[in-house]
């Protein structure tokens, strides 16, 4: 597996690479710019960008997808079929990612926003603005931070301790840490 993580400067977003080092197919995660690092990365690993996944629709999450989609054309997957007036492949709960060699699945995690998504892939777990270290994404109300602690729960924290959890902002943790230390969950 290839993997990188790459902090850009629209509100401190991260933005993630994964592929399969055996046949060089590429997902990028979140679009909140085309990242002068993004095609040097590519290059570099003899990459082809095979889709990119968003995460949710907040504008630090997909103002950069038109320029993305200019530099290399790809499906995209999100759990509207538009993005920012861009058609997408609507995603639901346990759809299938297949990236080469690796195998993943798309997770429901709504809350943040209603259509928001996470997808676990080998022993990482990508969960947009639903789950940070230490906090949750915020909601509009009580009845929606429900749901977004309930997703977590039942979609995150029953994968194994060990699994590797990037989110949107800020840094990675596992999903012990998050489950263990989390003031949401404890």
């Amino acid at each position: 597996m290839i993997f990188a993580h790459f902090r850009t400067e629209i509100n401190e977003s991260n933005q993630f690479v994964i592929a399969c080092s055996q046949e060089k197919q590429a997902l990028l995660i979140d679009a909140p710019v085309l990242d002068k690092r993004i095609p040097a990365f590519f290059e570099a690993h003899g990459l082809s960008l095979a889709g990119i996944f968003i995460t949710h629709t907040h504008y630090d999450h997909v103002e950069g997808l038109a320029d993305i989609l200019q530099w290399r054309q790809a499906p995209v997957y999100a759990g509207k079929s538009s993005i920012a007036g861009i058609l997408a492949e609507k995603k639901k709960q346990d759809d299938p990612l297949d990236l080469g060699c690796l195998k993943g699945r798309f997770i429901a995690l709504p809350g943040h926003t209603a259509c928001s998504l996470g997808l676990v892939i080998g022993e990482r777990v990508f969960t947009g603005d639903a789950l940070f270290a230490g906090s949750i994404g915020g909601t509009p109300d009580d009845i929606t931070k429900q749901q977004e602690i309930q997703a977590v729960q039942q979609q995150i924290f029953t994968l194994p301790h060990h699994y590797q959890v990037h989110t949107g902002h800020g840094p990675s943790s596992t999903v012990w840490i998050e489950k263990t230390f989390n003031p949401f969950f404890v």
